[in-house]
């Protein structure tokens, strides 16, 4: 419920698993509120604004709007249940590790209140009460209309097919390079996007693999990282002073992983970008890394339900850790990352500790950690191939490394700048 995941899966989940509307909506008489009693103009509105209505709003893949009363109070049940398992809002990092840019999960108090306001018959409140009307955009992007707007070529998904793995690409028709302060991915049809990871080629100056360690970014010189998109997540924003470079007479790389759920459709993927103004040179360039446990080592025996991976990535010079997002399949369960100093002091820097394959968020560090050289990131991956995993396709399997949705992955991603970068190339001023 964030403007972070819009993502269909997760949200219809919602609407299968709670049945139909509540007894609030069923003609139950809502008691009427005191003081302190809760209401929905008072006291629930506002948190709906800040942590739902991203998702759950007109012209969105949710199955609910939550922007007036008449829309929000058939749904209290469903909203009820999930807010107390915390699976809504979708953010799933434990609470005492990390600290993170845009947190939009509820605190116990707003548990409380929204539990309350239910409980109670979900009172309207007095309509003075209610804050003023967010402003989203209407066109879709959820960053608001995109500078650049590239589409993919077509590409075509059988209903009835194993997952496919396409890559095409778009030239980005720029004549002078630019520096970007936002990318977003908006697929057509969204259910059939597993994910996608959008890649830079070429471009006039490049180097090969230029600010980017991807394993995954191979085949033509100045190939790098730009973002990826996997189920629920979201816009990547660049704070001041950091950025990626899209160079002039580069293309655009899409690298598809399409999963078929009954229909043939047609997937034209856009991508918008959003420029830093000309001229402007930022100080610091991301760079793009994928930690991965490695074809080879991820072997996870039939019906265990904690099978632990390790790996590491050591750090060569000091770096400010920007971010990290996890990305497993339907076993991953837990993934970690500790920051091993030279000093041999290990500090804790992220657990997202109910990993779930519908809701793949990029966790954003609010005061991001700066490491220095030698640092070692360790990360450790937890699966579940046991039959108590309700969304495991096969827990009598002998699970390996796999591109396909039923095979497994356990990758860290991460940004990262240098604190001593190299000088940022200016861009193309004529």
């Amino acid at each position: 419920m964030n403007a972070r995941s819009r993502h269909f899966l997760g949200a219809l989940a919602l609407l299968l698993f709670t049945g139909p509307p509540s007894a609030v909506a069923q003609g139950r008489t809502a008691t009427p509120a005191g003081p302190t009693e809760p209401t929905f103009t008072r006291d629930v509105l506002p948190i709906f604004q800040v942590s739902c209505q991203g998702c759950h709003r007109s012209g969105t893949s949710a199955p609910m709007s939550l922007v007036t009363y008449e829309e929000a109070r058939p749904w209290g049940r469903a909203i009820k249940q999930k807010i107390m398992a915390r699976e809504m809002p979708p953010w799933f990092s434990s609470k005492s590790v990390g600290e993170y840019a845009d947190d939009p999960s509820l605190t116990d108090t707003q548990i409380a209140t929204i539990t309350k306001w239910v409980d109670n018959g979900a009172p309207r409140g007095n309509p003075d009460d209610a804050p003023a009307p967010m402003a989203w955009p209407s066109s879709g992007w959820q960053l608001g209309e995109p500078d650049l707007v590239l589409t993919s070529p077509p590409v075509q998904v059988a209903a009835i097919a194993g997952d496919a793995f396409p890559e095409v690409e778009v030239v980005t028709g720029l004549t002078e390079d630019r520096y970007l302060r936002s990318i977003e991915i908006l697929p057509e049809n969204d259910p059939v996007v597993h994910h996608l990871v959008i890649f830079t080629v070429g471009g006039d100056g490049a180097a090969p693999s230029e600010a980017s360690d991807d394993q995954r970014c191979a085949g033509g010189a100045g190939c790098s990282k730009l973002a990826n998109l996997a189920k629920g997540g979201s816009p990547d924003t660049f704070a001041d002073g950091t950025s990626r470079l899209l160079r002039k007479g580069s293309s655009i790389r899409f690298q598809f992983h399409l999963h078929a759920n009954g229909k043939n459709l047609v997937e034209r993927t856009r991508v918008g970008f959003r420029f830093y103004p000309k001229g402007y040179v930022p100080k610091n360039l991301l760079v793009a890394k994928a930690i991965s446990s490695g074809v080879r080592t991820l072997v996870i025996p039939p019906g265990v339900a904690d099978y632990q991976s390790i790996f590491t990535f050591k750090l060569e010079r000091e770096v400010v850790l920007v971010d990290y997002q996890p990305h497993m399949h339907y076993r991953g369960k837990r993934m970690t990352l500790d920051a091993i100093l030279p000093s041999g002091q290990i500090q804790a820097l992220s657990d997202i500790d109910r990993f779930t394959q519908n809701w793949q968020v990029n966790y954003v560090y609010k005061n991001p950690p700066t490491l220095p050289a030698g640092t070692v990131l360790r990360v450790t991956s937890y699966h579940d191939n046991s039959a108590a995993n309700k969304v495991n396709p096969d827990p009598t399997a002998v699970v390996t490394w796999g591109e396909r949705s039923v095979d497994e992955m356990a990758i860290a991603h991460i940004d990262y700048y240098e604190t001593s970068p190299l000088t940022p190339k200016s861009p193309d001023r004529r």
